[in-house]
Formats: structure tokens, sequence, C-alpha cells
């Protein structure tokens, strides 16, 4: 954890924790309350809109597949793409999960 960072990089500072939390107000607030004190936190993709990230994502040419599933109609080692996408939005489900 931190701990073992600051135990091998001497002079650290101040450690910033990064999110990829996209909506999770509940998340953040939590986080924002418990963390903030100790550590400088980021958002980076708050709020982003979804079809600017799914952009992103072609452009990195980075196959991305699900590893791990509680849904039906999604399945482990499907690749996620824009149908992908379209299919989980039409069964009611967040887009980018």
């Amino acid at each position: 954890g931190i701990g073992l960072i600051r135990r091998r990089v001497p002079g650290v500072g101040r450690v910033t924790l990064v999110f990829g939390d996209l909506h999770l107000d509940h998340i953040r607030e939590w986080r924002d309350a418990e963390m903030s004190p100790r550590y400088e936190l980021e958002y980076p993709l708050w709020r982003a809109p979804y079809d600017g990230l799914m952009d992103d994502l072609e452009a990195s040419g980075i196959r991305t597949v699900v590893s791990a599933t509680t849904v039906d109609g999604v399945g482990v080692g499907e690749v996620y793409d824009r149908a992908m996408r379209a299919r989980v939005e039409a069964l009611g489900m967040d887009g980018f999960g």
C-alpha cells in the first residue's frame, strides 16, 4: 500500500490517488470524506461523455474483454465494443458498467 511506497521511495510528499469513476456520486462522496484529508484525489473521467470514451477506447487499439460478470446476457471472454455497449444499454444497464 501507500506505506510501502513511502518506505521504498524516500522523500515522497503528498500522495495523489486517481480514480476512474464516471458518475457514482455516493462513492465519490465517501472517498472525498475519508481520503481527502490524507491524499490528493483526482477523477479525470468524472462525468465524461460516453461517446467520447468509446471513441478513445477504439482509437487506443486495446482489445477489452469481460473478465467477470453476474449479469445474464454478458459473457466472460466477450469483447467489449460499440455493439456490446448498445446491447447492455438496451437491457437497461450502464453502457460503461
